[in-house]
């Protein structure tokens, strides 16, 4: 049976051990690269984003993170003609997309289709047709939108990633919007669409000449743990020896 006194010890000491092994990766550092393409109108096909690629140089790239965030923004303006009250409600709806130009990377990055929505209880037709009154309002500003990261660690793709150019992507939106509730209706929708992309690189320091810090093999970090714990062993008898 193993003494309870000597799991004790090296459960401490592999602990501690491992205490030495995370430090081994402190070295860790992260650059972030941003761009962005504001607001315009839709639909928008292949807008660039270029961001730079990993100075090398800095040391050896470990991780790249891709983050994504893309929203539409839409505006409308809506009268009821209808002889009744109703509910009339804006559905804003479109699809954002973000692709790597060359088709290097498994494109593509992101796609999806966000969507908001907003209603106005209507009267009936008050007579002017002027989007205001008791029978018509305007939506202003009505946000869908959608975010998400990429996490890549595969040497192919940290190769790619390095280099003293840039990597480019390219952002697409289209929007479908309409307004619902009446049988007569007058509408006016207009969209825009906009998003940035962060490319984070997570690295090993390098730039002081060094190199980082080896992290011991875990039959490594075992046998220190062993060793020390039967150095406690050893004590604990010499102590009741005596």
């Amino acid at each position: 049976m193993i003494n309870s006194k000597f799991l004790a010890g090296l459960t401490a000491t592999v602990a501690f051990t491992g205490v030495m092994a995370n430090a081994g990766i402190a070295n860790a550092l992260t650059k972030t690269f941003t761009d962005t393409v504001d607001l315009a109108p839709t639909d928008i096909t292949d807008a660039l984003l270029s961001l730079e690629k990993f100075d090398g140089s800095l040391g050896t790239l470990q991780s790249v993170t891709v983050g994504f965030d893309g929203q539409i923004v839409g505006d409308a303006k809506v009268e009821s003609l209808d002889a009744q009250a109703q509910t009339l409600t804006f559905s804003l709806e479109g699809i954002l997309q973000l692709l790597e130009s060359t088709d290097s990377l498994n494109n593509p990055l992101f796609e999806e289709t966000a969507s908001a929505s907003d209603s106005f209880d209507a009267t009936a037709d008050d007579g002017n047709t002027d989007f205001g009154g008791t029978s018509g309002s305007t939506f202003d500003g009505l946000i869908a939108s959608l975010s998400g990261e990429n996490f890549y660690n595969d040497q192919a793709v940290l190769d790619f990633f390095t280099g003293d150019d840039n990597v480019q992507f390219l952002f697409s939106a289209s929007t479908d919007s309409e307004v619902t509730g009446a049988a007569n209706i007058a509408s006016i929708i207009s969209t825009q669409a906009g998003a940035s992309v962060t490319v984070t690189y997570q690295y090993d320091d390098l730039s002081g000449g060094g190199s980082p810090d080896k992290v011991p093999e875990p039959s490594a970090i075992l046998a220190l743990g062993l060793f020390a714990g039967a150095g406690i062993l050893s004590k604990k008898k010499s102590a009741n020896k005596a």
